[in-house]
């Protein structure tokens, strides 16, 4: 584990405990279930698939709130995929973009109850199980907006 991920996990347990002591165990877990929820409901299980060129895999876009994006940084197994290598198209019959192209001028836009399709380009590994995380980052919404999650690809295209 690196130091970056220990720091995170110790401010996380730090924040955790700062909960329990000021609003008791019950909102505390109330929290958990909250971020579980938000987190299975941002990635479509069971859509992690090894492809010829890589991985693909889906986004649900909860019904929270529109987001417009910066920046996309996709992470598998704690290693950072090159962006141009980062395919996606935020809508069923949108565009395919490229996460290079993503910036101020040209934002992301994850809109409510659309779809997300993204494709990675690249060796992963032959690891049964991969982790996969995303980070977002919206200038409104310092610092960066993640979520991560760990599944067994399946063998084969989107929707095969």
């Amino acid at each position: 584990m690196g130091a970056h991920h220990l720091g995170g996990v110790l401010s996380l347990l730090r924040q955790g405990l700062a909960v329990e002591v000021d609003y008791g165990t019950h909102s505390l877990e109330a929290l958990v279930e909250v971020a579980e929820t938000v987190e299975e409901s941002v990635y479509e299980p069971h859509s992690l698939r090894r492809t010829p060129g890589g991985l693909a895999f889906a986004l649900d876009n909860p019904p929270l709130r529109v987001g417009a994006f910066t920046s996309l940084v996709v992470r598998v197994n704690e290693v950072p995929v090159r962006p141009d290598r980062i395919r996606l198209r935020p809508a069923l019959g949108a565009p395919w973009r490229s996460a290079d192209a993503i910036g101020p001028d040209a934002p992301l836009a994850l809109a409510p109850g659309d779809r997300t399709e993204l494709v990675l380009t690249g060796e992963f590994g032959t690891a049964s199980e991969l982790t996969v995380r995303l980070e977002l980052h919206a200038p409104a919404i310092p610092p960066r907006v993640w979520f991560e999650f760990r599944e067994t690809p399946v063998e084969g295209a989107p929707g095969a």
